[in-house]
């Protein structure tokens, strides 16, 4: 078992996600230091990109500022390195396949192993590319992060959480993220079927704004993915208050959901 996949398999994790470098490369660490002390146990951290297509609103907006910052897949890699030397948190980055190829498939798989990045998850990864994608993540020992939404068909499915590592990221709906309410139609079916296929844990994500969200996820998955709630609170925030608005911020999703569910185990 992965490191990220043993965090992620202890159950009721929260999933941070950011973008890199927004709305600069500073503000980010603090972001990213405030999610880790306030609980979240897994960093996800987006490659900026000039197309996040299956991105809502709030998250595009993020993409914008840190290109506008010159963000990029090379110094994302670079402040995940500074981010594992400053905390014990396993990193996911979260790319579309465009930077990736920029770069070179091998090169970044290898740059980012270097960095500290424990899994790497691509969005829009076509199927005649996922031979040698999960090829070279494994040989650079990364864990493959595979999504499932909705819409994938079981044999799709099927492929994708044998070649997986770390955990199984499910969609709660369809659509892009942070434009709705977290819908559970079907859910926990999913994850009981995407946990017995794969043998890893799942954490569920689109949709998750309170600890309520949180609440009823965890009662399902072992994990759950926060990111435009979070931006969105972050978004106005000045560099000296980003890492107490990123504490606070988890902290209000992670501690009554906790509370609640412990409550419920020990009536």
């Amino acid at each position: 078992m992965s490191h990220l996949s043993e965090r992620m398999a202890k159950g009721r994790a929260l999933v941070a996600y950011l973008t890199a470098s927004d709305p600069d490369d500073e503000t980010f660490m603090e972001s990213a230091l405030g999610c880790a002390e306030g609980g979240a146990r897994v960093l996800e951290i987006g490659i900026p990109h000039s197309e996040p297509v299956a991105d809502g609103p709030v998250i595009q907006g993020a993409h914008e500022r840190a290109l506008k910052a010159a963000g990029g897949a090379e110094k994302t890699l670079r402040l995940a390195e500074r981010i594992r030397r400053a905390a014990d948190l396993p990193i996911v980055l979260f790319t579309y396949l465009n930077p990736v190829l920029a770069m070179g498939l091998r090169r970044f798989a290898a740059e980012a192993k270097s960095s500290g990045a424990d899994g790497v998850l691509v969005l829009d990864l076509p199927p005649e590319e996922e031979p040698e994608w999960f090829g070279s993540l494994a040989e650079s020992g990364l864990d493959s992060i595979v999504l499932l939404t909705p819409n994938t068909s079981e044999e799709r499915a099927s492929r994708l959480v044998r070649l997986g590592r770390g955990f199984v990221y499910l969609t709660s709906r369809v659509g892009v993220t942070g434009t709705h309410d977290t819908a559970h139609v079907d859910l926990a079916h999913r994850v009981r079927r995407a946990r017995a296929a794969s043998g890893l844990p799942a954490a569920v994500g689109f949709g998750v704004k309170s600890s309520a969200d949180a609440e009823k996820l965890w009662a399902m998955a072992e994990g759950v993915v926060v990111g435009s709630s979070l931006i969105e609170r972050l978004k106005e925030c000045r560099r000296e208050a980003a890492r107490d608005t990123a504490r606070a911020f988890v902290q209000g999703l992670v501690t009554p959901a906790l509370e609640n569910l412990e409550r419920e185990s020990h009536p």
